[in-house]
């Protein structure tokens, strides 16, 4: 358990804070390129607290600037998008997608604008995603991820927004075990059914058979990685600071691989990614990638075609669903991706803010512990003024495996 002083490092993001100190020393991902049409609307969003406005200007170039206009702060989701950059309406300020204010119809016609600037930040923008810099300084250099300088067609990125802390989400990663009791029948179910689960594990009194698994959890220089060990099979991670986890998807060599990006929009609302790529060809149709997506509308809101989900309608729950067998979370039946998301979310959820200094942590939890910890290690250096850890790190080959064990083959 955690004390409540150290949770708290953990959970506050917004500017000022420990923990925005250290996010803003990282590029962060914050929308899918296809949110932003070349002359469309402005489009407002929060990341860390921070209220933003992003568009893409009738030439085709996406600006990144803070929600109110330099002038009186007028919010610049309303502005018109003009050739060049945005126009407030409330007194025709014009300011470029790099922070200069073109036109200032409050000043005389010969005043100098050079010295104004407008509230912008750093995009870069590849593979389908958006990424901002938040951060005071000149910005590093993007660092190379596993899926960074993949062409198009061997990468996609799909989100969704939760009601939830960003550090949940990454914590039920961590936790490795809840896979084999909240995803067993989801699991079971699904293409990879047969290497995830052994005939030599231990049965829940009501019928549930599951492994136990071995938890083995280290440092490294750019987060943490773990593993998960049971009769059926190893599955290695890798959590890389401050907010990317990459996770086993199904085994196999060519197969497709992924991470999960939890990035806060405020203490109690975070913007989950998830990104699916293929290091050696396109991502085929019967892939675990396009497979798990066939028939989603829209990858902004990648389970917003099931509808609503919140407390007052337990997340969507389908009780006669969960008596008559056929779900054992009551998620309904549908692709194994968005399944698993709709079960994590609801248990995520559900939690609330969590009482972390309340917690029985056990010997399946050796990698949220690690995960934290390292989080922490991260604040407390940023804090000192060192570094941010693996800043600029080449990690393009840091990625998950998916081994099964010879006794299940």
């Amino acid at each position: 358990m955690l004390s409540a002083e150290r949770s708290r490092l953990l959970t506050e993001v917004g500017p000022g804070t420990p923990l925005g100190d250290l996010m803003r020393c990282y590029w962060i991902p914050v929308l899918l390129s296809k949110q932003l049409e070349a002359g469309d609307a402005p489009h407002p969003f929060k990341i860390l607290g921070q209220q933003l406005v992003a568009y893409r200007s009738p030439e085709g170039q996406v600006g990144i600037v803070d929600d109110g206009c330099p002038h009186r702060g007028a919010s610049m989701a309303l502005a018109r998008n003009e050739s060049g950059g945005l126009r407030c309406i409330y007194h025709g300020w014009k300011c470029s997608p790099d922070g200069e204010v073109l036109e200032a119809p409050t000043y005389p016609a010969d005043h100098d604008l050079s010295q104004i600037r407008s509230g912008n930040h750093p995009v870069h923008e590849a593979q389908g995603m958006i990424w901002v810099w938040l951060g005071d300084d000149e910005p590093p250099p993007m660092r190379k991820l596993a899926f960074s300088d993949l062409p198009d067609d061997q990468v996609i990125a799909v989100t969704v927004k939760a009601n939830c802390g960003w550090l949940q989400p990454l914590e039920t990663l961590w936790d490795v075990f809840h896979a084999q009791i909240l995803h067993n029948q989801t699991n079971r179910g699904s293409r990879r059914g047969g290497v995830y689960f052994s005939e030599e594990g231990r049965t829940m009194d009501n019928g549930v058979a599951y492994d136990f698994p071995e938890m083995h959890a280290e440092s490294t220089a750019y987060g943490m990685k773990y593993m998960n060990v049971d009769a059926a099979k190893r599955t290695h991670f890798r959590f890389i600071l401050p907010f990317f986890d990459h996770h086993a998807l199904e085994p196999g060599e060519f197969a497709d691989k992924g991470l999960q990006i939890s990035v806060p929009i405020d203490d109690d609302h975070s913007l989950l990614w998830m990104v699916m790529y293929n290091r050696h060809a396109p991502l085929k149709t019967d892939g675990f990638a396009l497979q798990s997506l066939e028939g989603v509308p829209d990858l902004g809101d990648f389970v917003g075609h099931l509808g609503p989900r919140n407390r007052e309608n337990r997340w969507g729950q389908d009780r006669e669903l969960m008596a008559q067998g056929e779900s054992w979370s009551g998620v309904p039946d549908t692709s194994l991706l968005v399944r698993i998301f709709l079960e994590d979310l609801m248990v995520i959820e559900s939690q609330g803010q969590p009482d972390r200094t309340r917690e029985d942590i056990g010997t399946t939890d050796r990698a949220l512990v690690l995960g934290r910890k390292r989080v922490l290690e991260a604040i407390e250096a940023v804090q000192r003024g060192e570094p941010a850890p693996a800043q600029t790190d080449d990690l393009i080959d840091v990625e998950a495996l998916f081994e099964v064990r010879e006794s299940a083959s």
